[in-house]
C-alpha cells in the first residue's frame, strides 16, 4: 500500500515538473531584444548610431494583429529613420515624422509581412548626434505594442552607448 501511495505522489511530482517546464518554454516565445551599433559619421560630420530591435510574438502570430513602434532617445539625438524587415528582407527605409517631442516618436509595423511563421521580426532605427552634449552615456528603448484578439501586449527592451566613441572617433 505504501507503494501505491508513494508512486502516486512520484506521479504527481513528474506531472507538476512537466507543467512547469512547459509554462517556462512558453514564456520564451514573446520577448523584444535591443542592441545599438556605431556606424560612423554622415557626410555632416554627424556620428551615427543604428538601434538594432528583433522581437517574438510566439503564438500570437498566427491571430488577427497590429504593431505600433516606438523609440526614445537621449538628449542630442535625432532620429533619421527606420526599417523593417519584411517577407525575409529589408525594404526601404523610411523617414520618421517630426513630432513636438525632442525624445520620443512612434513607427509603423506592418504585422502581415514584417512576421516569419514563427512569430520572429528585427528593424533598426537610426539616429543622429545632432547636438553633442557633454555626458558619458547615451541611450535608446524601443517599445512595441501588440494587439491581437482584443488583448494588448508591451514589449520594451533598451540599449546604451559610451559617448566619447561616437562623438570623438
Amino acid at each position: 500500500m505504501g507503494f501505491v501511495v508513494i508512486g502516486a505522489g512520484l506521479l504527481v511530482c513528474v506531472f507538476a515538473m512537466v507543467l512547469v517546464i512547459i509554462r517556462k518554454h512558453s514564456k520564451g516565445d514573446v520577448m523584444l531584444a535591443v542592441t545599438s551599433t556605431y556606424e560612423g559619421k554622415n557626410e555632416l560630420n554627424q556620428a551615427v548610431m543604428k538601434i538594432y530591435f528583433t522581437f517574438s510574438i510566439g503564438k500570437l502570430a498566427h491571430r488577427q494583429k497590429e504593431i505600433i513602434g516606438s523609440i526614445d532617445w537621449s538628449e542630442g539625438w535625432m532620429p533619421v529613420c527606420y526599417n523593417v524587415k519584411e517577407n525575409g528582407a529589408y525594404q526601404e527605409k523610411r523617414l520618421l515624422h517630426a513630432t513636438n517631442e525632442k525624445t520620443y516618436t512612434t513607427f509603423e509595423i506592418n504585422a502581415t509581412n514584417a512576421i516569419d511563421h514563427l512569430g520572429r521580426g528585427e528593424g533598426y532605427v537610426v539616429l543622429v548626434l545632432e547636438d553633442p552634449i557633454f555626458t558619458d552615456k547615451s541611450r535608446a528603448g524601443v517599445i512595441l505594442v501588440v494587439t491581437a484578439n482584443m488583448g494588448t501586449y508591451q514589449l520594451s527592451d533598451s540599449t546604451s552607448w559610451n559617448n566619447d566613441f561616437a562623438v570623438y572617433h
